[in-house]
């Protein structure tokens, strides 16, 4: 065996010297005061001449002198003590001394070297040695395989969270500008920092395969929900006395309510928060509807080594990555200045509160300032809203042609122009179903549905069956392709109808490019492919790919909206319908509520929406990519 197997490590390393020498005619009252003025478990036995003969345990005085009675200074040693005495060398091996045992019935054995009797090696001891060797040994390689395999998931994971550090420095600084509290942030801050620099020191940054990709996309999320949640905690904007396992669990919805852009909560008048606290809870769905964290990651990477991540983000199959960071950071950020600015003219003079407003709408967050702005907002302030949420709603595509004119011409298509016939049609019907006459509130509540933004002024809960399922198609549906909107995305049902229709050749190929979902990317423009002929192969390659995906997409979102609305129609003793409404509003990152979502709420019911939020986020299927290896080899 090899030396570091722990049977073959000298058994003396693990003795103890928890014993005395005692003579053999000495009273056992004697030898026990002998043993407790030492502390010792052991009594080694010896004639005069100090010759060992013989062992005393505590087993030994119990069983054969204090049971019986007898009385212990009258006992001698010598006729309670185990002889012969069986010792081992110095030299012998852990094996040795367990085989010894084991062979004269003993759980314990002294070691004796040339002076005698040395120490004393237990089978507890032994056994104890063991069982830390073989774990250390299976750590030791778990650890080791971790870090090998997985060293540029730590790393990748670590530069996010640095990054998303400097970026959560913004409400911080507003915070302190404004002369508010804002411990919470800066200690948010503090643990970006500190878990991306470990996580950045432990692995080593390169490129990632598409499970790689999947892990930080989907780890990235579930930490800046843990850090963001610190703020909560801090300000604690739910309950006096609440108890420690709530403020957890409510802090964290709500954290993740905002950075995976979901916009529900359980805070019922935002506007007695302080105004930076405001400004954090939207500033949290602009990080995350806009995916800053990951275009930083674009800046700093060459663009081949990068494919995976951009695809999980849906960012395009044809963009330049540097001139998407571009659309994201500058083309967005000018929406929300003129958004802002037109929501100041029509008489709304709290900039902080309108900033949040927006970032909230352009990102289809839904989280508002302030309770009451909704009930009492005039069509001019909810039109202002209407074209943020349609905007996150959009294709970054879309956007993009605001700075590059070259790709104009290709941009408005076939996804764009069904989604706003979604809009109106979706509008229309809303207005039949409820038997309202008021546009403005039926459009609104449409496009908030189905910009998966969750803005809400009318009680959902008292609409009739037909209004809510509408409702429900449309948060299904969702937003464009490649958009801050959540949902399956109409581009997929494109594809799907595409495939049904049978549709090929270049109207084919040019209309997959703007619904490419693969998470490689492979689906190119028609006029790269250099021959008509491996332009069909390459294409129908692409697409099926591309239809499967579609396809497992579509059946995810409708199952697990099924599922856990099941299981919160139970928890809650609600109608299903209702439960279904809850449940797809959290996959879909939506928000809206039919009136479940409150601090009532049980911890369990939080906790499925919770995870509906988060995995909705990435549209269910990046848990298949992390768990499912044939998923991945179906997409090479």
């Amino acid at each position: 065996m090899a030396a570091a197997d722990p049977l073959e490590r000298p058994a003396a390393s693990y003795m103890h010297k928890q014993f005395v020498f005692v003579v053999d005619d000495q009273d056992v009252a004697t030898g026990v005061s002998q043993m407790q003025s030492k502390r010792a478990e052991t009594m080694i036995v010896v004639r005069n001449d100090g010759t060992p003969v013989g062992i005393v345990t505590d087993t030994d005085i119990l069983d054969k002198v204090v049971v019986k009675g007898e009385d212990t200074d009258r006992v001698f040693i010598s006729s309670i003590m185990s002889s012969p005495l069986i010792t081992i060398p110095t030299s012998a091996t852990v094996k040795d001394a367990l085989h010894l045992m084991k062979l004269n019935g003993i759980k314990r054995i002294p070691v004796r070297d040339s002076r005698g009797i040395v120490g004393i090696v237990t089978q507890k001891a032994l056994a104890d040695a063991i069982r830390v060797n073989v774990l250390e040994r299976t750590f030791r390689k778990y650890r080791t395989s971790i870090r090998e395999r997985y060293r540029a998931v730590f790393a990748n994971l670590g530069f996010v969270l640095q990054f998303a550090g400097i970026l959560m420095v913004v409400p911080a600084l507003v915070g302190t500008a404004l002369g508010e509290t804002v411990a919470g942030m800066y200690l948010a801050i503090i643990g970006l920092f500190g878990t991306g620099f470990l996580f950045a020191t432990f692995g080593d940054r390169g490129p990632l395969n598409l499970k790689e990709s999947s892990i930080v996309v989907l780890s990235s999320f579930v930490l800046l929900s843990f850090y963001g949640s610190i703020p909560y905690m801090h300000m604690n904007p739910f309950w006096q006395g609440i108890d420690t396992l709530s403020l957890f669990v409510n802090s964290f919805f709500e954290s993740a309510s905002g950075f995976t852009t979901t916009g529900a909560s359980t805070i019922l008048e935002p506007e007695n928060l302080p105004q930076s606290f405001n400004f954090y809870r939207s500033y949290t769905q602009w990080v995350g509807g806009l995916s800053f964290v990951f275009l930083v990651i674009l800046l700093f990477y060459p663009e081949k080594k990068l494919n995976n991540i951009k695809g999980l983000l849906g960012l395009g199959s044809s963009l330049p990555f540097k001139k998407l960071s571009i659309v994201v950071s500058v083309i967005f950020t000018t929406y929300l200045a003129v958004l802002t600015v037109s929501f100041l003219m029509l008489g709304n003079p709290n900039p902080v509160f309108d900033v949040s407003f927006m970032m909230s709408a352009i990102t289809g967050g839904g989280f508002v300032p302030h309770s009451t702005f909704l009930a009492s907002a005039d069509p001019p302030n909810l039109l202002v809203l209407m074209t943020g949420m349609v905007i996150s709603a959009l294709p970054f595509a879309a956007h993009y042609a605001v700075y590059s004119k070259a790709s104009r011409k290709r941009i408005v298509g076939i996804e764009v122009l069904l989604y706003f016939t979604l809009l109106g049609v979706s509008s229309f019907v809303f207005l039949l179903l409820t038997g309202s006459n008021n546009w403005m509130t039926s459009s609104f509540h449409v496009v908030s549905a189905s910009t998966n933004s969750g803005f809400q002024f009318i009680e959902l809960g008292t609409l009739a069956i037909e209004a809510k399922i509408l409702l429900i198609v449309v948060m299904f549906i969702g937003g464009s392709a490649y958009s801050a909107a959540g949902g399956i995305k109409i581009g997929r049902f494109i594809v799907l109808f595409q495939s049904l229709a049978k549709k090929k050749g270049r109207r084919n190929a040019e209309s997959l490019e703007l619904v490419a979902f693969t998470p490689d990317n492979t689906v190119n423009r028609y006029d790269d492919y250099p021959s008509r002929s491996s332009k069909v192969s390459d294409f129908e390659r692409g697409g099926s790919k591309i239809i499967w995906v579609s396809v497992i997409v579509i059946a995810l979102f409708i199952s697990v909206a099924l599922a856990t609305g099941f299981i919160l129609s139970y928890l809650n003793g609600l109608p299903f319908l209702d439960s279904l409404f809850e449940s797809t509003s959290a996959l879909t990152t939506t928000g809206l509520t039919t009136g479940l979502v409150s601090m009532d709420l049980d911890l369990i019911s939080k906790s499925v929406l919770i995870v509906n939020m988060i995995v909705g986020k990435f549209e269910i299927i990046i848990l298949l990519y992390i768990f499912f290896g044939s998923m991945r080899r179906r997409l090479r």
